[in-house]
């Protein structure tokens, strides 16, 4: 019976030692901890933060395309008859390209040619017509006044000199209209030969021997014969997402990496954004034209590329791995005067609740003290891959826990830590 009573003495000693010790440990939280031998904290590594360069960029996928690509396509309808260069070829402005067939073009040339070789020779009857005329009217003139012709007979020589006027004005204007339509005639002939209209190299060719050619026309498909681009100088066409493209603006640095290459970054500079975006599915994006600062030979027409533009940097900027501040409510973060002030600061969203204001997720990190972590709330600046400026709330001296991620994703303040490893920087 005695050795029961102390058994029972024993189990309440410990009890309430336990009890104490957990109440002391955390005056703000009454759960009990029963267990006899803690369990060790968590493992996490931990890093100073450091001061450096934080360079912030967009990145958007892009293509490399000529600044100079023109669309061959024919002026009129005609069966082609020859093509003279294939794919790949370089051209230079005017070198025929396409013939179509020219027989029914050259048979309208010749017979308004032959047109105006009449009207030549009636225009010069009706010049000597009129100069009959004229001399019939001067010669009764003279006559009348002898009384040799009566005034009839001068009216009538009048007549005849002003309808002479009036024929060989009419010759003459038949004749500029049909040299109006032999230039045309001529303007038709000639497009019956397709010609290159800049120099550059034919990157598309559609179009084979046999085949009738139609005018080009916006939307027609078949009316592009060829396409001809410039090679020599390219631009890059990124489409930057809606919610970055606020932030791009001409005159930022831009780095592209092929695709084929992706180590070695080819430089250049934002040129134009589009006012306008494009929607492709449930994505908005914008057209932002890039001028490239080199010419690399191993640029090809149509390759794409992972476009890097920076739009913001700070030069000695305090930062931390980004994977070191995590996100948490409000509700579930301790009442401690540096989150208290931290909430005044924070202005409540209109019309919003102290129940919803609770719940809003706050920016933190957890510094080392001790062998246990508290939670910080932060301001944070620009950001790039891998590090986050943070413009307030941690001094330069505080250890931060960096990783692992897991362990940061479920972290909370006052939880028990051991330090495995060091982060980047082993002292402030």
């Amino acid at each position: 019976m005695r050795r029961a009573i102390v058994l029972l003495a024993v189990i309440c000693v410990v009890a309430a030692c336990l009890i104490a010790a957990n109440l002391s440990r955390n005056a703000g939280e009454y759960g009990i901890d029963w267990r006899v031998v803690p369990l060790p904290g968590r493992e996490v590594q931990v890093e100073y933060p450091r001061r450096g360069e934080i360079v912030q960029t967009v990145t958007a996928p892009g293509t490399f395309k000529a600044i100079e690509e023109a669309n061959v396509a024919s002026q009129i309808i005609g069966r082609v008859v020859a093509v003279k260069v294939k794919k790949g070829d370089a051209v230079k402005q005017g070198d025929l390209l396409v013939k179509l067939d020219d027989i029914d073009a050259r048979s309208r040339l010749d017979s308004i040619t032959a047109r105006v070789s009449r009207l030549d020779a009636a225009i010069k009857v009706a010049e000597a017509d009129r100069e009959k005329a004229l001399r019939d009217l001067a010669l009764s003139k003279e006559l009348i006044k002898k009384d040799a012709v009566t005034v009839t007979e001068v009216a009538d020589h009048d007549t005849l000199a002003k309808k002479a006027e009036l024929s060989l004005k009419m010759w003459q204007q038949e004749l500029a209209e049909a040299k109006a339509m032999r230039r045309a005639a001529e303007e038709e002939l000639e497009r019956t030969k397709i010609l290159a209209p800049v120099d550059g190299v034919v990157t598309e060719r559609s179009v084979e021997v046999g085949e009738i050619a139609i005018p080009g026309t916006l939307n027609l498909p078949g009316s592009v014969l060829m396409k001809i681009a410039d090679l020599a100088k390219m631009q890059v066409e990124a489409e930057v997402d809606e919610t970055d493209v606020l932030l791009v603006q001409p005159g930022q640095a831009a780095r592209m990496y092929l695709q084929a290459d992706e180590h070695e970054p080819i430089r250049g500079v934002v040129e134009r954004v589009a006012a306008k975006g494009k929607k492709t599915g449930e994505v908005v994006s914008f057209e932002t034209l890039i001028a490239l600062a080199e010419r690399p030979a191993r640029i090809r027409a149509g390759m794409t590329a992972t476009v890097e533009i920076e739009v913001a940097r700070a030069s000695g900027a305090v930062s931390l791995p980004v994977q070191a501040v995590v996100h948490r409510r409000r509700k579930d973060l301790p009442d401690t005067p540096v989150f208290q002030q931290f909430a005044e600061r924070q202005a409540r969203l209109p019309g919003e609740k102290k129940r919803q204001a609770e719940s809003r997720y706050l920016k933190v990190v957890f510094v080392l003290d001790g062998g246990v972590v508290r939670a910080r709330p932060v301001q944070t600046g620009l950001s790039d891959e891998r590090r986050i400026e943070i413009l307030a709330g941690l001094s330069a001296d505080e250890q931060v826990v960096v990783g692992p991620f897991r362990v940061l994703d479920e972290l909370k303040d006052g939880q028990a830590v051991t330090v495995t490893e060091a982060g980047e920087e082993a002292s402030p």
